[in-house]
């Protein structure tokens, strides 16, 4: 199976995630260190799975939890905070990733980028865009933008 991956510019990084690879996203500063990036979450879950005896996952993205969230900056190390109390833990860690499993349904991950400033894309991504509300300003700010 072919993976499909969007990526786009929020107006301070450039953002990728699979339309069909469910819970991976990268952020980049660049285009080609964003292209690194994501081949490495992709290696990444995918030995995760294998050493696990798990598939590898495939299938059409959706939000990951029904809350509400306001946010001007959120960091990856407050995100996984917020994902452990839903029965999240840390399942590989390093200076660029970050693979949280569930607890209860192990075959469910998520790959996030390690920053101190997540972009609202990848927020909006996990929450739903229903459940997002960004504080930050809008001027800055170009959602939805795409990238080629």
């Amino acid at each position: 199976m072919k993976i499909r991956v969007k990526k786009e510019f929020d107006g301070h990084s450039f953002v990728a995630f699979c339309e069909n690879v469910p819970n991976v996203y990268v952020q980049a500063p660049d285009k080609e260190t964003l292209t690194l990036r994501l081949n490495k979450a992709l290696a990444l879950l995918k030995h995760n799975t294998s050493v696990r005896n798990q598939p590898f996952p495939f299938g059409e993205e959706k939000p990951l939890f029904n809350v509400r969230i306001r946010f001007d900056s959120l960091s990856t190390e407050k995100l996984v905070e917020l994902f452990k109390k839903y029965n999240y833990h840390v399942e590989y860690e390093d200076q660029d990733s970050v693979i949280l499993m569930n607890s209860s349904y192990p075959f469910n991950r998520v790959h996030l980028p390690q920053t101190k400033r997540l972009s609202p894309v990848i927020v909006r991504r996990i929450f739903g865009a229903e459940n997002t509300i960004y504080l930050g300003s809008r001027q800055n700010l170009k959602l939805r933008r795409s990238v080629p």
